[in-house]
């Protein structure tokens, strides 16, 4: 009976119990809203700085001659007699490379000279008949005065002289020309050996014993044996490049060897966009064999400059100009900056910021300027 009587008094207080616990929740409730302000989203934020910064191009291309020289011969219906040479040789200038046949040469250079001397043999008797005619008409002009000899007979020996005067003058052109054919046929004979115009390395070597030399190149050089890297460049790349900048050439042993730029060439392909450019050696660091593959990289650009992730920017209509959030006061402010170089993922910002400024690492579209955030360090890899 004293059971029942003790469970019947807790039922009764029960519900009053509820009540005073339910008052005091929501009065908790109450005072806690007005002590914690409602925190914004969470934001990861990184801080601006500046360091030097490096931007590259790479490219692969081939290791080309800077400059190679033909060796060739006008006597192209002569034939090769030896060559003393081989591809692969270093060679200097002056140094014989190839002999030609000098037969037929050695013929034609005597019966020019055999002519010549004929020419001045028949130069110097036509002179000796123009001296006698001289003398001749010297002692008829005495005796006429005196009225030893006729009229007609001074006007043969004038006539005489006159004649050889004027065999003189075509002895005289005569020998000039055989001089002259002397000399073409001294020339050719010359030319029957080929000399290296520039030391080098041989490149090629055409020439075979017993072949006519043709009108093609019988010998090619590579001047000095310099050897540089060429690749073909897309436009848009060939305008950050220019003579003198710096780079890296990777050899086909694996090996790199410093260089530079020495020339972009203003010519662009019109089918391809592309351009070429030109990247000496420095230094003995050169590849064994031209045609060989390589890779360059140039450092076009080399500066301070403040580097912000990609993910920050809401970019605009023109490619140089962008939008990023900057944390102020606990608030996503926006902020116009204009772009500049790219690497990789980072973009230089060229103006619109400041050092030690927070940016929001990832400026999604739903972050609204002027919105709370709680900023927290982004984890630098």
């Amino acid at each position: 009976m004293r059971f029942l009587l003790y469970l019947s008094a807790i039922a009764c207080s029960l519900p009053l119990l509820l009540t005073v616990t339910a008052k005091e929740t929501r009065a908790d409730a109450a005072i806690a809203g007005t002590q914690i302000p409602a925190a914004g989203r969470t934001v990861s934020t990184v801080i601006a700085s500046q360091r030097v910064a490096e931007w590259k191009l790479a490219f692969n291309g081939l290791f080309v001659p800077r400059e190679e020289v033909s060796v060739a011969t006008t006597l192209q219906d002569q034939r090769i007699a030896a060559v003393e040479i081989e591809a692969g040789d270093f060679v200097k200038a002056g140094q014989v490379l190839v002999r030609l046949d000098t037969v037929k040469l050695d013929i034609k250079l005597k019966e020019t000279e055999a002519r010549v001397a004929r020419a001045r043999a028949w130069l110097a008797q036509q002179e000796a008949t123009q001296v006698q005619a001289q003398s001749n008409l010297e002692r008829t002009k005495r005796l006429r005065t005196n009225g030893a000899v006729s009229e007609q007979s001074y006007d043969d020996k004038l006539s005489a002289l006159n004649i050889a005067e004027q065999s003189v003058g075509v002895a005289k052109a005569e020998l000039v020309q055989a001089e002259a054919q002397l000399a073409e046929a001294q020339s050719e004979r010359e030319r029957a050996v080929l000399y290296a115009p520039v030391s080098g390395i041989v490149s090629e070597r055409n020439a075979r014993v017993g072949a006519l030399a043709g009108d093609g190149a019988l010998v090619s050089l590579i001047r000095d044996g310099e050897i540089e890297f060429a690749a073909e460049v897309p436009e848009s790349e060939l305008l950050l490049l220019q003579a003198g900048q710096p780079a890296k050439v990777r050899l086909p042993d694996g090996k790199s060897a410093s260089g530079h730029i020495r020339l972009v060439s203003p010519k662009i392909d019109r089918q391809t966009r592309l351009g070429t450019v030109f990247i000496s050696v420095d230094g003995k660091q050169m590849p064994p064999f031209s045609g060989a593959f390589g890779r360059a990289d140039v450092v076009f650009a080399k500066k301070e400059a403040i580097l912000i992730n990609n993910s920050a920017f809401l970019h605009d209509a023109k490619p140089s100009e962008a939008s990023v959030f900057v944390v102020v006061g606990g608030k996503a402010v926006i902020r116009k900056v204009t772009l500049g170089l790219r690497r990789g993922g980072e973009v230089e910002v060229r103006s619109g910021l400041s050092t030690g400024e927070h940016i929001v690492e990832k400026a999604g579209p739903l972050l609204r300027d002027g919105e709370t955030v709680t900023p927290v360090p982004a984890r630098i890899p």
